[in-house]
């Protein structure tokens, strides 16, 4: 029997050419036009500037640019220690992969933020005139914080720190508007920038990560998602109902202020932040 081997039929074995998931794709692309539309609707526009304005008249001018103890715990010191214990817990898992998109999540949210709130003009096309303010930097850092710390810990710890930080991340927003920080376009804003630094470093660790761990979860948590869900849904219902309650018989929202008014706003916020964690819930298959 003849037992050669006619080398040019011998094929070496091709790489697998690996490719970013369609749903970072879109979740990227999202981000983007979610971004620019909050922006160019509540910051360019007059409408979208006097009903934001409403809301900060509804302030009470004892509480207004006061301090809450969430948006006191958001603080560059803060953001360093964070940044630290999430790489210092990852490489302790003997995972760098988790480490470096921790860190980069954190940071390229943080400075996006900064740059944007830098660079984008709010133009004055209402009486009301206060200092640009989008995207919330205090948003993003309790945001990305949470999302950063769920990448860093461990499957079993993941839902706690999912569920207790996205209601820490909720009273940061809800504060920001409270006392007249921020705006809730401020909040979508910094919304929108962590959700496209998720989608930025998860495609990254598809493309590049040879650690499974770093794009495939092995265990999924179905009740985060179910009380997340819950929660968004109970508070942006909650919001509308507010809101809806204060406006009363004003012929236009741009028009009304009071109590009504900012607490649906405040709910709002939180509602966002909420939908958000939600979101990366389910489309991350690490977290």
């Amino acid at each position: 029997m003849d037992m050669t081997v006619n080398a040019s039929t011998v094929t070496a074995p091709t790489a697998v050419r690996r490719q970013v998931p369609t749903r970072w794709v879109l979740t990227s692309v999202a981000s983007v036009i979610a971004l620019g539309g909050v922006y160019t609707v509540a910051v360019l526009t007059k409408p979208g500037q006097e009903i934001e304005d409403s809301i900060l008249r509804s302030v009470d001018g004892r509480t207004l640019l006061g301090h809450g103890k969430a948006l006191d715990a958001i603080s560059i010191p803060a953001v360093l220690v964070v940044v630290g214990i999430v790489v210092a817990i990852a490489f302790l898992r003997r995972r760098p992969g988790a480490a470096a998109q921790s860190g980069i999540l954190i940071v390229g949210a943080i400075a996006t933020s900064q740059i944007i709130k830098a660079i984008a003009p709010r133009p004055e096309l209402t009486s009301l005139t206060l200092s640009n303010s989008f995207p919330s930097g205090h948003v993003t850092i309790a945001v990305v914080g949470v999302l950063g710390l769920a990448t860093a810990f461990g499957r079993h710890l993941k839902p706690f720190i999912m569920l207790v930080g996205t209601v820490f991340a909720a009273v940061v927003a809800e504060q920001t508007v409270a006392y007249g920080w921020h705006r809730v376009s401020d909040v979508c804003g910094a919304c929108a920038v962590s959700m496209l630094w998720l989608a930025i470093v998860r495609s990254g660790a598809a493309v590049w990560s040879r650690d499974p761990r770093d794009t495939v979860g092995r265990r999924r948590h179905g009740f985060v998602s179910g009380l997340l869900g819950l929660a968004t849904v109970a508070t942006l219902a909650a919001a509308g109902a507010i809101f809806s309650i204060g406006i009363g018989s004003d012929l236009t929202v741009s028009m009304a202020t009071g109590p009504g008014v900012l607490t649906g706003a405040r709910l709002l916020s939180a509602g966002v932040v909420l939908a958000t964690s939600w979101l990366a819930w389910k489309l991350d298959r690490t977290i």
